[in-house]
């Protein structure tokens, strides 16, 4: 027996899985043993892993300052949501005179030069001038036009309202909402001067969202494009659109990506939640929830005590989850299944002969 002993402790020899380690109940005050029923997780074989919500780049947009400024007020903060067209903030500089005065140049000319190609229209109906002289005037007029549209696009792209004739121009800009979303990031500070093309603010739409899924390299394996994924709290399910190909350097997890068409408010961007992905691959083992003390490692694979009578049976696992001290395992297990959840390094010990006498 000694013998044995030493070479189980060496690992030349492998114990007999699947053997009964005998434990009497009476032992398991002194062992710290503390048993109890294996959980069912919901949703079969759904892995429970780490997600934060973040906003696909696509429904990102980024309101810059059209033109060096002065930031005059700022209606909106960060988180707030935002409809189409809501003033973001008021901007005042000398450069928006110079637009606005330009525009008004603009529109002069394109008027005087309708007013030329009428007056040449009625000489040349009268013969009085060539069709040369009446097709450089119309040639004139729709350079005007294509000016004015031009210097009105200018106006559009500053946040500045067309100026009438008969008033002065303002001088100001306003910056609105180009869609209904949130505000992810607000840079203005009334007060605050700022170039050309400087962030403002950063909006984003809420639907839809994506939720970024850490894996291990092994859950990753059964997950594909298109499995379910289900949050807590989100009565529409996410679908996988990615499961990147390689690993992330620090972390040492894979991506899985997964795309919530619906949130409907019941989830905010950043926020970090836990996704039970549901793979569509075919199970024959259900999955339990259990706490993380209650699985031991050996040679390379995972193993949790299953008490039957007089002791216990070693049953390998393999993990699928696991979030704040629980974990997600799959393994055949018996309705009614009572599971040591204390105490398994000394079970562990039985098993492997360790501190056991020699006769």
């Amino acid at each position: 027996m000694r013998i044995i002993l030493i070479f189980l402790l060496l690992g030349l020899v492998e114990p007999t899985w699947g053997a009964e380690i005998r434990i009497q109940p009476s032992q398991f005050t002194r062992m710290g043993i503390v048993i109890q029923p294996a959980v069912k997780a919901a949703g079969g074989n759904g892995a429970r892993l780490p997600a934060q919500v973040t906003v696909p780049p696509a429904q990102i947009e980024v309101v810059t300052a059209p033109l060096s400024a002065l930031v005059s007020t700022v209606r909106v903060a960060y988180g707030e949501s935002v409809k189409k067209g809501q003033v973001l903030a008021r901007l005042q500089g000398a450069s928006f005179l110079e637009v606005q005065r330009e525009f008004l140049h603009a529109q002069a000319q394109a008027a005087l030069a309708a007013e030329n190609r009428r007056r040449d229209e009625a000489l040349f109906a009268d013969g009085i001038i060539a069709q040369s002289r009446l097709s450089a005037t119309i040639a004139a007029e729709r350079q005007a036009a294509a000016l004015l549209a031009e210097k009105r696009q200018s106006l559009r792209l500053a946040g500045i309202a067309p100026p009438s004739s008969d008033t002065a121009p303002s001088g100001e800009a306003v910056l609105r909402a180009p869609f209904d979303g949130v505000v992810l990031e607000a840079l203005a500070q009334p007060g605050q001067r700022v170039d050309a093309q400087t962030p403002l603010f950063k909006l984003g739409r809420l639907a839809p969202l994506w939720l970024e899924i850490q894996a291990s390299a092994e859950q990753a394996t059964d997950i594909v494009p298109g499995d379910t994924v289900m949050v807590p709290g989100c009565s529409n399910p996410a679908r996988v659109t990615l499961v990147a190909p390689q690993m992330r350097m620090m972390s040492q997890s894979r991506l899985i990506r997964a795309e919530l068409a619906k949130p409907n408010g019941c989830v905010k961007p950043f926020q970090f939640v836990q996704a039970q992905v549901i793979s569509s691959r075919t199970t024959v083992q259900e999955t339990w929830r259990l706490p993380a003390a209650a699985l031991v490692r050996h040679q390379g694979r995972t193993w949790l005590f299953r008490a039957v009578e007089g002791g216990f049976d070693p049953v390998p696992v393999e993990v699928v989850g696991e979030v704040a001290g629980e974990v997600s395992v799959k393994t055949d297990l018996p309705d009614g299944a009572k599971i040591a959840t204390k105490g398994v390094s000394a079970i562990k010990a039985a098993w492997l002969g360790i501190g056991a006498e020699g006769k």
